[in-house]
């Protein structure tokens, strides 16, 4: 077992979708995780925190597959991943 891997590699905690929409960088939904704790989301603005609402209720697609949120640090690897999104962007702030 490498435990510098792990020091090294930073657990993403928090994770925040913004919208670009209407020329404006405005953050709509926050996923946050803790190890041992369950994935939370926290909607800021209903309208365009819906993409959040549907992401932590049917996962997220990778690929053919979803991602749920219970698989807690693979679920926020998995928001960050690139989308072919024009108005939304997904950002680690986990700091």
């Amino acid at each position: 077992m490498n435990q510098e891997t792990g020091m090294t590699e930073q657990a993403l905690t928090r994770v925040a979708l913004y919208t670009f929409a209407q020329h404006t960088n405005r953050r709509v939904a926050e996923f946050r995780w803790q190890p041992g704790q369950a994935v939370s989301l926290t909607i800021l603005d209903p309208e365009w925190g819906a993409l959040a609402q549907d992401f932590y209720d049917n996962g997220v697609p990778v690929g053919a597959e979803r991602v749920p949120p219970e698989a807690g640090p693979d679920f926020m690897r998995a928001l960050l991943q690139r989308f072919r999104m024009s108005y939304y962007k997904f950002v680690d702030e986990s700091g």
